[in-house]
């Protein structure tokens, strides 16, 4: 009885260039189909907390004021008590957009409408 091939020996094969046999490109052809269908379940469609996000961004730029300088645990607060760690990773996203400016006052990170 002959030893089954894995995904493993296929890839050695081809990684050392030996001879590609029948069993060889089915075990590819398989891993490649394998890979295509995982894939295919991924949607380009925003998850529910990114669009959350988006919305508290937008919700964040109405409530902040012209020229005046905040924190993240500034707009935490403004917004209702939410953590740092909630508000940075949406004011990275806006700074990233254009829509506020950071800058380095007394070693915290200061945000800014533009």
């Amino acid at each position: 009885m002959t030893e089954k091939m894995t995904y493993v020996d296929a890839l050695n094969a081809v990684i050392n260039g030996d001879e590609m046999t029948e069993q060889v490109i089915e075990k590819l052809t398989a891993l490649r189909d394998s890979v295509a269908k995982r894939n295919a379940h991924k949607s380009g469609k925003p998850t529910k907390t990114q669009v959350a996000n988006a919305e508290l961004g937008e919700s964040i730029v109405a409530t902040m004021e012209e020229g005046v300088d905040y924190t993240c645990t500034d707009i935490g607060k403004l917004m209702g008590g939410l953590s740092s760690q909630k508000v940075y990773p949406i004011m990275k996203r806006l700074l990233d957009g254009g829509r506020v400016t950071c800058e380095k006052v007394k070693g915290k990170m200061v945000y800014r409408l533009v």
